[in-house]
């Protein structure tokens, strides 16, 4: 849519200055233990440790690939076992040309996992829209001071859909959204500068319907 410090002054000349500069430095010198042979340091092969662990570490934008069929071999294997959570990701984009991006439409809580725990992720949904049409022009009033007001618009959607196995790239099931565009909102948030906004339908409930038996099959 906003340390200093004082001291006393001596009369000392010169001379005495350099030789108690000269002592005092002497004195403040470290002794070096010449016969201590450095064979290596335990602090590199942390470091090496830790950066061999990172290399390893699964993300979840490394699951995009998998929506182009493209297997992922670090995800586990799908297995439907009736009665556990078989995690996902979802991934979305607003037409064939674009890339996939990670979605952030909210799940069911017992689905959810820390990204962390990526590697645990056997399924990997991917939505694409094909088709939109305007449904709704939402007005909003202008901020104080201003004249031009702001403008949402929602719009009527249909979306391909495919469901993938994370490791193998197979792709398990596919279907098709015709979806209605949202109801204007009472609140929203518009980016600093800009005047109108648009928003896809919210495919949230029917992906969750689509994807549970499979992520969540009962016996």
């Amino acid at each position: 849519m906003k340390s200093f410090f004082s001291c006393p002054i001596a009369r000392l000349s010169v001379s005495c200055l350099m030789a108690i500069n000269f002592a005092a430095c002497q004195s403040l010198q470290p002794s070096v233990d010449t016969s201590t042979e450095v064979t290596g340091s335990p602090v590199d092969d942390s470091t090496a440790a830790v950066e061999e662990d990172l290399a390893k570490q699964v993300f979840p934008n490394d699951f995009e690939q998998v929506c182009n069929g493209i297997a992922f071999a670090p995800a586990k294997a799908y297995e439907p076992t009736a009665g556990s959570i078989h995690h996902l990701y979802v991934f979305d984009r607003e037409s064939d040309s674009e890339t996939f991006s990670e979605s952030y439409r909210e799940l069911p809580s017992s689905w959810k996992m820390e990204w962390e725990e990526s590697q645990e992720t056997q399924l990997v949904a991917c939505l694409t829209v094909t088709k939109q049409a305007i449904a709704n022009a939402c007005e909003f009033d202008p901020d104080e001071g201003q004249t031009q007001g702001y403008v949402l618009e929602t719009y009527d959607t249909t979306y391909d859909v495919a469901l993938y196995a994370a490791q193998s790239g197979e792709l398990i099931d596919s279907t098709t959204f015709d979806l209605s565009g949202d109801d204007c909102p009472v609140v929203h948030f518009f980016t600093e500068g800009e005047y109108t906004d648009s928003s896809s339908a919210n495919y949230t409930q029917a992906l969750i319907d689509f994807v549970k038996p499979y992520v969540q099959p009962e016996s």
